[in-house]
């Protein structure tokens, strides 16, 4: 029995949780090309529990998606001042709306929504339990 392996409980598994890295993607739009053709990425990046509550209560109904994407995209920089300047915008948030097609917007806010844990199913049922 001295080769026996120990299982380890749940909460011993779960002890580097905490500790894991937040996601990140590369992302394309299939209309966006630079001067020269090139193709266009976005960086994007997963949003914690935080990020999103404090969003959700600083921001009213229609400036959510271009918070969420604002927040979620690394690269391009929304809040680089020559960005707000060709586009025309006071701040981030009408960068996005200036930028973006509409259908691009929601797109890219579910893509950071999706990679953040929403917009999915991330439990799986293994069993019911009966009660007696």
């Amino acid at each position: 029995m001295a080769n026996e392996k120990k299982t380890p409980t749940t909460v011993e598994r779960l002890l580097d949780a905490c500790k894991r890295t937040p996601g990140e993607q590369l992302l394309q739009f299939h209309s966006w090309t630079d001067a020269d053709g090139n193709p266009v990425v976005f960086r994007i990046r997963e949003l914690s529990f935080n990020q999103v509550r404090e969003i959700q209560q600083m921001s009213s109904g229609a400036d959510f998606p271009a918070a969420i994407v604002t927040a979620g995209v690394i690269e391009p920089n929304l809040r680089d001042e020559r960005l707000q300047q060709a586009c025309g915008a006071a701040t981030p948030y009408e960068v996005v709306r200036k930028m973006l097609r509409a259908g691009e917007i929601e797109d890219l806010q579910a893509a950071i929504e999706k990679l953040s844990g929403y917009r999915g199913s991330t439990l799986q049922v293994l069993a019911d339990i009966e009660k007696n």
